[in-house]
């Protein structure tokens, strides 16, 4: 594993490996480092998974959504493959709905979060096969309001090591039987509509408390999936829109086919149907017998309808639903705290000495004055003037308010490669970059910058050179993040001067080192000297190595190598400490010298 990262404790052992907290040194940020288990016997069957598992969790990284952890890396050691992803601090929902079902209010949140993170990953083609429970982690924004994110999104799917053993037990190791749709049991082709089996899977223990395909042992469920032994949660849990109940029986068909198609077409029949304000609600037992309507396509492999078989009393008593509150010790959520509406409102402030009051005289009846009424219509142009200038600079904030948000999106849709803007718009987006409150965040903020493209003519390469070099209110991880992240990715020249003053004169090495990283595409020859110099005197070994590096770069690009060349054999028969030394070979050996 890279030094970068370290290790500070475990944090618990799944299906898929062991989960560790670590800190990435570079970034200086918590992060959760995943060990992968690989289930494979023949060493070269196992070298093929590995390099196959580390190249598509590589494009994992590409999955940036709120509602899905974010992975940062992957990579392969001695101790076999990894994942470094976002640290998530929260409960898992299975250790939610322990306590009680999810109010209904809360359900519709999870819905709506949940599809959305589907859609996303549906659009890049990437299927979880491992959706449970366990898999969905709830934090707390700081209004109250909880944020679900799936984690493992795609590792399951990498390691496909399920043995007919695995699906014997009734807690699979790669994935729990009770969420796992009758076609992974079958061992076939699977696509997207696993997920939304496994998902309606969720849904129905998160309103009900219990699994909606039931066993005792490993074989009766899978028993139970196959023949779609399954009790409508209509007839289940009470005071549920009936139209929802429906929505969630049609992701757990037993065919694929009869499933919602995508995450986006399920997502759209429920915020169609979520606008009726007086919807019929489920009453939490059979209806009485009617005709058959338009119902989900429940239907079993022969095509007929199936009649489940009632589960024991005791299983379909449930407790109470109750709502997901913020964790002890926060503050209330402006969701779910009532509301305290005083009996009598104020109207302005009080005062502790108020002065004493004051008496007018009756308004005589003489008409007023021309220069009266001429000063009173002044006056009023006037305020209507202030009042319309406040307006449209109101509606301008607005609208500038929208754009910015329109392009941030932009920022963070896979494919965009250029987003126009004006010098106040790349301005605005410069300074979210020390104000963002979080890292994902400010990835974002960081790849609309890097995409910018001036459409007024604004030098922007100039304006991020010199805000990264020269602005004071950011961290030192921050700084050094903006010139990974952007300057080095615009890659322009114009930036070459001032990045190499800033590394010659910063104390912050970390920023030093990036800003030397930045050039390594785009220094000239007049900055072999400055980088050769950073090799000869500075005490830090990592800004050392990236001076070697690009010094390297400009001596296989240039034409003046054999002055250089001489150059460096001076320096290099000067060195006295070992480690420069082998610095100045390095870099001789790399010049074919």
């Amino acid at each position: 594993m890279e030094e970068r990262y370290e290790i500070r404790g475990k944090i618990g052992q799944g299906g898929l490996g062991a989960v560790y907290r670590g800190y990435d040194t570079r970034m200086n940020r918590e992060i959760a480092i995943k060990r992968i288990s690989m289930a494979e016997d023949d060493p070269a069957l196992l070298e093929e998974s590995t390099r196959q598992l580390i190249k598509e969790a590589g494009a994992l990284a590409s999955l940036q959504h709120p509602h899905i952890v974010t992975v940062y890396d992957v990579g392969a050691d001695e101790d076999g493959p990894y994942v470094v992803m976002e640290l998530i601090s929260g409960k898992t929902l299975d250790e939610l709905i322990e306590r009680a079902p999810l109010t209904w209010s809360d359900f519709r949140e999870m819905a709506l979060q949940t599809e959305e993170a589907l859609i996303a990953a549906q659009e890049l083609h990437l299927i979880h096969s491992d959706i449970k429970p366990s898999n969905l982690m709830l934090t707390w924004l700081p209004s109250g309001k909880f944020q679900i994110k799936i984690v493992d999104f795609g590792l399951a799917t990498l390691t496909h090591a399920q043995s007919k053993e695995d699906l014997q037990e009734i807690e699979a190791v790669f994935g729990s039987i009770f969420f796992m749709a009758p076609e992974q049991f079958e061992r076939v082709p699977i696509d997207a509509r696993v997920d939304m089996y496994a998902m309606g899977c969720v849904y129905y223990q998160a309103l009900t408390g219990i699994y909606p395909f039931q066993g005792e042992t490993g074989n009766e469920v899978m028993e139970s999936h196959l023949l779609h032994r399954v009790i409508p949660i209509q007839e289940v849990r009470a005071d549920i829109p009936l139209w929802a109940c429906d929505w969630i029986m049609w992701h757990i068909n037993r065919q694929a086919v009869d499933r919602p198609e995508s995450a986006r077409e399920a997502l759209q029949v429920f915020l169609q149907n979520d606008k009726n304000p007086k919807p019929a609600m489920s009453l939490g037992k059979p209806a009485p017998a009617q005709p058959l309507g338009p119902r989900p396509r429940l239907v079993s492999p022969n095509g007929q309808l199936v009649v489940a078989q009632p589960l024991a009393q005791a299983a379909r008593t449930i407790t109470a639903p109750q709502p997901l509150l913020p964790p002890e010790g926060s503050k209330p959520s402006i969701y779910t705290a009532p509301i305290e509406i005083p009996e009598t409102l104020p109207t302005g402030p009080v005062l502790a000495n108020p002065p004493p009051p004051r008496h007018y005289s009756a308004p005589s009846a003489t008409k007023p004055s021309s220069g009266l009424k001429i000063a009173i219509v002044a006056a009023a142009c006037l305020v209507i003037g202030v009042a319309g200038f406040a307006l449209r600079q109101r509606v301008k904030a607005t609208e500038g308010a929208r754009h910015y948000q329109q392009m941030l999106a932009a920022a963070g849709t896979i494919g965009t490669r250029e987003i126009s803007m004006t010098g106040a718009e790349f301005e605005r987006f410069l300074d979210a970059v020390a104000t963002a409150d979080s890292d994902e965040k400010r990835e974002t903020i960081f790849k609309a910058l890097y995409l910018a493209n001036a459409d007024d003519g604004t030098d922007f390469d100039a304006k991020v050179t010199e805000f990264a070099t020269k602005g004071t209110q950011m961290l030192p991880e921050v700084r050094a993040a903006l010139i990974r992240n952007v300057l080095s990715k615009r890659a322009s020249p114009k930036m070459v001067p001032a990045l190499t003053e800033f590394a010659r004169t910063t104390n912050d090495v970390r920023s030093a080192v990036a800003a030397i990283e930045a050039m390594h595409t785009t220094a000239g020859d007049s900055q072999f000297e400055p980088f050769l110099s950073v090799m000869q005197f500075h005490p830090n070994a990592d800004l050392r190595k990236a001076a070697e590096d690009s010094a390297a770069a400009i001596l296989k690009r240039s034409s003046n190598r054999s002055a250089f060349m001489k150059n460096l054999a001076t320096a290099l028969g000067s060195a006295k400490d070992p480690k420069i030394r082998e610095s100045l070979l390095h870099l001789q050996t790399a010049a074919g010298g």
